[in-house]
């Protein structure tokens, strides 16, 4: 055997340096033909795009981090309202006991109404020294935390005629993704007087803030009347609960349905004395769309709200949930007790979501 043979079956250890065959197996190199520079060009393309999107992810971490720290610091300035308890207003000592579908009992504090002359109050003073925008506070407290904090706990503002300046601001006027909520502008909430039906308005955010908690009363009768109170108060007022009377999917433009009368809820503040937006109207729609029923009483001289966020089982959808004022006339524990979820036929779909789901529930996210 010729000593060429021998060294040719000899392994003979690379002089480059490890780092410099590294670079020359990643970075385009002379000697190259088109295919290795091109996989080579694809992969620094690649390292670049990992490395901005790296990033952009930690920026947004970041921020999603300082908009929840920033939040809860507005959460600790829920007033004082002088409440005695839970769910009542001021005197509350009697408890309705409620049972959901696993057999636990929990107490809810039945209300007791009082009614009490309407002027500013001392505890919105602090709030509006910081924005004047500021027209309530809106609190529920069935919807917690893991430490058992109401997660919808927020100041209410309202902006004097631009009714989305506070979807992308928040109470300190700063731009913001999460905005804030907020009272339709269209009725002014004033000391004489506000909106039969006062509609709110809030971000759906991935986050947790604003309305996003209001998801979870997608689970339906049996989570809700565990505790059915929204607690709203306007700046003229204190220790006021609304009772949940319907939850539904709307829809977030006409265009949705095929109905000659779409139910555009959000038009519905002050009731016509007859016609579209006239209060029966209003009533026969949302018993129509309402995914649960109830023994609540609705009558045109009531006060109510409606909240509105978004719903993610379509583009432009809108979860919405209705409540009345509590009245000395409202039997709470009757009510608390005849929660019912609807079965999906009595239920009314708008078009674009029988398109989608037929005449059925379907829930994204609760």
């Amino acid at each position: 055997m010729s000593m060429a043979n021998e060294v040719n079956g000899i392994h003979v250890k690379s002089s480059e340096n490890f780092f410099l065959r590294v670079i020359k197996y990643f970075v385009p190199w002379k000697g190259d033909g088109v295919s290795e520079v091109f996989r080579k060009l694809m992969f620094v393309a690649s390292i670049a795009i990992f490395a901005v999107s790296l990033d952009s992810l930690a920026d947004y971490l970041r921020a999603d981090k300082q908009e929840l720290s920033y939040f809860e610091d507005i959460q600790s300035l829920e007033p004082d309202f002088g409440d005695t308890g839970n769910s009542g207003v001021s005197g509350s000592t009697d408890t309705v006991d409620t049972t959901d579908k696993n057999g636990k009992i929990t107490k809810i504090e039945n209300p007791v109404i009082t009614v009490e002359p309407r002027e500013l109050q001392d505890w919105a003073l602090p709030l509006l020294e910081r924005n004047p925008d500021v027209r309530g506070w809106i609190k529920i407290p069935l919807i917690t935390d893991g430490d058992g904090n109401a997660i919808i706990n927020y100041p209410v503002l309202q902006h004097e005629s631009n009714n989305e300046y506070y979807l992308h601001h928040n109470i300190d006027g700063l731009v913001t993704d999460s905005g804030s909520i907020y009272a339709d502008s269209h009725v002014p909430i004033t000391l004489d007087s506000q909106a039969d039906n006062v509609i709110i308005y809030g971000h759906n955010m991935m986050a947790g803030t604003q309305f996003a908690g209001a998801i979870r009363l997608k689970r339906g009768a049996d989570y809700i009347s565990q505790n059915p109170i929204i607690e709203f108060n306007t700046i003229y007022e204190k220790n006021q609960k609304y009772v949940i009377v319907a939850t539904f999917v709307g829809v977030g433009d006409k265009s949705m349905d095929d109905r000659a009368s779409v139910f555009d809820f959000w038009n519905y503040s002050n009731f016509a004395s007859d016609g579209h937006y006239s209060f029966e109207t209003w009533k026969t729609n949302v018993e129509k769309c309402s995914w649960i029923s109830s023994s609540v009483n609705l009558n045109e001289d009531d006060d109510y709200i409606t909240l509105s966020t978004c719903s993610y089982e379509m583009d432009n959808a809108r979860w919405v949930v209705v409540a009345k004022k509590l009245t000395a006339k409202d039997n709470f524990e009757e009510i608390v007790k005849s929660y019912k979820d609807k079965a999906d036929k009595d239920i009314y779909f708008f078009k674009a979501w029988r398109d989608r789901y037929g005449n059925n529930k379907v829930i994204v996210g609760s």
